[in-house]
């Protein structure tokens, strides 16, 4: 008998989810956030999922949780599970006591470590070497149901946060596609989640702004956490400069954002504690270009300074 599931996800990172269950033969409806505006024009964009689902032949709903209508519709269905993956909504309990067998989160981190909305980027800005995935039994709580698996993944030196995304969805559709069988009959154990939980939080505009007296050990780990989403701002010659990707020079000195060398593939920049050579960046109103491009362009001299 084929298990019936409903898909809930929207980004992009949801969708290899939705074709596992699909070609695993599922029985499927998938619910999405609602199409908005998010393009010049103001025309209306589907989401990633919603997309995928479509393409696919499948039933689209983009209900708000907590209608009527949305509890009618799972309802009928009868769903043996959930398969939730950055849904972008918070499931009432009565949403989540439908399923047959369990609601089902897949969430990129080791629980309970780094609950919340960034765990990805949260591992990264900690300087952790280690992190993970955790397939999950959803609860009332933000991240706090029983664990059904785990499996860690090592951070590779240097690497950037949408890198170790990539990896990580990798790791968590390998999971379940190992584990299908038991999801879908149900034959797992819940785990409680045991240790010390820390929670991340939202980044607001004024975090992605650099201070470039912090310590260059710290920064580098902020712009690998969000350089290209949502993007660390600096100024040069009363223009934003978005910093694309750096490496760490622990030995550079100087004042806190002034220029200290200018090479061919990138530019210094002094920090409160060593400093950092900017290889990647996107001025105002331009395209991401190598730090190279953008010396050959602007020309940017030993003692200007980033702000």
């Amino acid at each position: 008998m084929r298990p019936r599931i409903v898909c809930m996800g929207s980004p992009e990172c949801a969708v290899p989810f939705l074709d596992l269950a699909h070609r695993k033969g599922a029985d499927l409806i998938v619910f999405t956030r609602a199409d908005k505006v998010r393009c010049r024009g103001g025309k209306l964009s589907q989401t990633p999922v919603k997309k995928r689902a479509l393409a696919l032949g499948l039933p689209v709903h983009d209900l708000s949780m907590k209608s009527d209508e949305a509890h009618r519709i799972l309802s009928d269905f009868r769903p043996d599970l959930y398969l939730v993956v950055a849904y972008g909504q918070i499931l009432p309990e009565r949403i989540l006591a439908l399923p047959r067998i369990a609601p089902i989160n897949v969430h990129f981190s080791l629980l309970p470590k780094y609950r919340g909305a960034i765990p990805v980027q949260a591992a990264i800005l900690a300087g952790d070497d280690t992190t993970g995935t955790t397939i999950m039994v959803m609860d009332k709580a933000l991240d706090t149901g029983d664990i059904v698996w785990q499996e860690p993944l090592t951070i590779l030196p240097d690497e950037m946060a949408g890198r170790l995304f990539e990896r990580l969805i990798t790791l968590s559709v390998d999971l379940l596609d190992r584990n299908w069988d038991d999801l879908v009959s149900g034959r797992f154990t819940r785990t409680p989640q045991a240790g010390e939980a820390s929670y991340t939080r939202l980044i607001k505009k004024e975090d992605l702004v650099i201070d470039w007296t912090r310590p260059a050990i710290d920064l580098h780990r902020m712009i690998r956490a969000f350089a290209y989403s949502p993007g660390v701002r600096a100024h040069f010659r009363d223009k934003l400069l978005l910093i694309g990707s750096a490496q760490w020079r622990p030995d550079a000195t100087g004042t806190p954002g002034e220029i200290v060398a200018v090479e061919k593939k990138g530019f210094t920049v002094a920090c409160g504690e060593g400093g950092l050579l900017l290889t990647e960046v996107q001025p105002e109103c331009k395209a991401c270009m190598p730090a190279a491009s953008f010396i050959a362009g602007y020309r940017p001299q030993a003692g200007e300074k980033l702000c």
